[in-house]
């Protein structure tokens, strides 16, 4: 569906998680499945030059808005940069590696509208077939999921990761539009009034960055809901969908030690959070994604001795060190350019 620029009641958000690979799949399922009024704003943080060409003239052929911002952001920069060009009364945030099931914008406003919610949250799915792993479907209210006193004046948290992982034939009878406690990044809607009562998201927050959000909205006694009959898939990196060579400079970037420090040291100081727990297992996964996703895929290929037991086991170890040193010299040089802004909208 075409758009008629600043005259919709919802807005499209897109920003990058941690690549560029799947954006021209994605915006183009994205049209392919919203027959909703919608106003698509595109923003992009240094993206490489082939990419922010693409979005230029799909942006000129599609009517949207593309931000191109001359600096690396984080993402919580993208949204805030978006919400600065969205006109929508509701602001629906994708990334750009997600596919949509047909009708899914159209089922959020509609939940919106009907609970008066200011954040709902679609059914999350991951990887492929799409539309058929449970990613994320918004904890019960009464879950586990709480952030609760330590009892040594500090919170912690228990994550619990509400059916994830089921086929949704598995979950049917839980498919229900009801109350929850958080939104994923993936994908969700805000009621744009929100952000006046409570201010935009936190730029130094990369990792777990929903729960700030989540938390910020309850405590202002705002209500979340979950929405099972809108359904998009978050492509994560695997086999099908892997981390080419013009992801690797923004996915060390956003995946990098310093980053993820950066990250839970402000969770940890805004919620008063103890160091044990929650945070310190947070911290142990830093290089989760850099391993799993760049250098374990990276060593399987070599020629010959990839598939040979232990090599990639023993050579992940030096590589790793050589991207860690990159992604922490690139999160250096973000650090130096954080201070200008350079953007043009198409």
């Amino acid at each position: 569906m075409e758009q008629a620029s600043g005259t919709n009641r919802a807005t499209i958000v897109l920003t990058t998680r941690d690549r560029y690979s799947l954006m021209r799949d994605s915006i183009a399922n994205l049209y392919e499945n919203t027959d909703h009024p919608f106003d698509l704003v595109v923003v992009t943080g240094a993206a490489p030059a082939r990419v922010r060409r693409w979005c230029d003239e799909e942006a000129a052929r599609r009517g949207f808005r593309h931000v191109a911002v001359d600096r690396p952001l984080t993402p919580a920069e993208a949204r805030n940069t978006g919400i600065e060009h969205a006109t929508g009364e509701y602001i629906a945030f994708v990334e750009n590696d997600i596919m949509y099931k047909a009708g899914w914008l159209g089922a959020l406003v509609k939940c919106g509208e009907e609970t008066g919610a200011g954040m709902i949250a679609p059914l999350t799915c991951e990887g492929r077939p799409i539309h058929t792993i449970v990613h994320h479907m918004g904890p019960e209210e009464n879950n586990t999921e709480t952030l609760e006193d330590a009892g040594d004046g500090h919170k912690d948290f228990n994550e619990d990761f509400y059916l994830q992982g089921n086929t949704l034939d598995e979950i049917q009878p839980h498919l229900k539009r009801r109350r929850t406690q958080s939104v994923e990044m993936h994908c969700f809607m805000v009621r744009r009034s929100l952000f006046d009562r409570i201010g935009t998201f936190d730029p130094d927050i990369v990792s777990k960055e929903y729960l700030d959000f989540s938390w910020r909205a309850r405590e202002a006694g705002e209500s979340i809901w979950f929405e099972p009959s809108s359904v998009i898939t978050f492509l994560i990196p695997s086999e099908d969908d892997p981390v080419q060579m013009v992801d690797l400079p923004y996915f060390l970037l956003r995946w990098s030690r310093s980053w993820q420090k950066r990250s839970h040291d402000a969770l940890k100081a805004k919620w008063n959070m103890q160091e044990d727990g929650f945070i310190s297992y947070r911290r142990s996964l830093a290089d989760w994604r850099i391993v799993d996703h760049v250098t374990k895929p990276t060593l399987s290929h070599v020629p010959v001795v990839g598939k040979r037991w232990g090599f990639v086991q023993r050579a992940a170890v030096p590589v790793n060190f050589c991207l860690n040193a990159a992604s922490n010299l690139m999160a250096w040089r973000y650090d130096r350019a954080r201070g200008g802004k350079g953007d043009h909208a198409a």
